[in-house]
């Protein structure tokens, strides 16, 4: 009896481990990682679009005109605002402020794009002197990098329905160079009464002052961050208008542009506009020392707005006498559909 009890305990022992075993075995080989187990986040930013699926937009046919206008509003500086850098400052002139509230006015538009605006203060004095002119601009966007006293502005009729600016926005070079854009992305979707949307991307390059003759290097490498930037945002949002405007400080040929502008026959093209003023003239700022014109002023659409505004969009530049107090650039202007 004892040997059969002990015989039946041992195959009984042994068919446990096997079947412990066979339990572990099997756990071994089909774990897996939980999905929801945080990843580390690589140095370098990812490629644009890759291993991520686009938010597909649908909006509405192309409705009435919307007319967006960008200048460069020439160091819109008022006493309320704090000053961001060491840099003196001149504060602009009632009149001066007086000028670009009024272009604003008479280019007829719903949504305004400005650079070189000084601030929170600034932004609200140029409402209130729109509104003084029946010009209701009530939605705004403000991006300003701390240690830059020149900012972004979008001013709009109509909500701003998202805001992706950047004001830290990377750059690459060498170790002595500025690490990030000097005045950032300013990026906002506006949407119309009938539910149609603009993205909207506002940019200012760097200036072509430089203490020791490095500004065309800086304008090169902020356009490259910046053209990674619209990859990633064409990608991302298929169906999506997309307008990119600002002061590129650069003609059309320049190599800053070009690479802005991207690869042709790609849906990550971008397609330059060409206004004109009322002599057929396209320069959008006049360097008095030199005597020279140059148009540094641009309007970008993708291939989806392309498709919206067709061929000739209606567009120009506003040449009217307050354009010669307002500021040292000329504005531009287009409708958008």
């Amino acid at each position: 009896m004892i040997r059969k009890t002990s015989k039946r305990r041992g195959t009984s022992v042994i068919a446990a481990l096997v079947v412990l075993c066979a339990v572990l075995g099997y756990g071994l080989t089909e774990w897996k990682p939980l999905t929801d187990t945080p990843q580390a986040v690589p140095a370098s930013r990812e490629a644009p679009g890759k291993g991520r699926v686009p938010e597909k937009i649908s909006i509405p046919e192309k409705g009435e005109p919307v007319r967006l206008f960008t200048i460069n509003a020439g160091n819109y500086f008022v006493p309320e605002d704090p000053r961001r850098s060491n840099f003196q400052v001149k504060y602009k002139p009632v009149e001066a402020r007086e000028a670009v509230a009024e272009l604003i006015r008479q280019s007829g538009a719903e949504i305004v794009g400005l650079s070189e605006m000084g601030g929170e203060a600034a932004v609200r004095d140029l409402q209130m002197r729109l509104k003084r002119k029946g010009v209701q601009l009530p939605h705004k966007v403000l991006v300003m990098r701390n240690g830059e006293d020149r900012g972004l502005a979008l001013l709009s009729k109509y909500p701003i329905v998202d805001n992706r600016s950047v004001t830290d926005m990377p750059v690459s070079g060498e170790t002595k160079r500025k690490k990030t854009m000097l005045r950032g992305i300013l990026d906002a979707t506006v949407k119309m009464p009938d539910g149609r949307l603009f993205r909207l991307v506002g940019i200012h390059l760097k200036s072509r002052l430089s203490r020791d003759g490095s500004a065309e290097d800086t304008r090169r490498r902020e356009a490259y961050a910046l053209r990674d930037y619209l990859n990633e945002a064409i990608a991302s949002q298929d169906g999506m208008p997309l307008l990119l405007y600002g002061d590129f400080n650069d003609g059309p040929a320049a190599s800053a542009v070009q690479v802005i502008q991207g690869p042709a026959k790609t849906e990550y093209r971008l397609n330059r506009l060409k206004p004109r003023d009322s002599r057929g003239e396209t320069w959008t700022i006049y360097y008095e020392d030199g005597d020279t014109y140059h148009s540094f002023d641009h309007l970008f659409i993708n291939n989806t707005l392309k498709k919206r505004l067709g061929r000739k969009p209606p567009m120009g530049i506003l040449d009217s006498p307050p354009s010669r107090q307002a500021s040292d650039h000329r504005g531009i202007w287009v409708e958008l559909r």
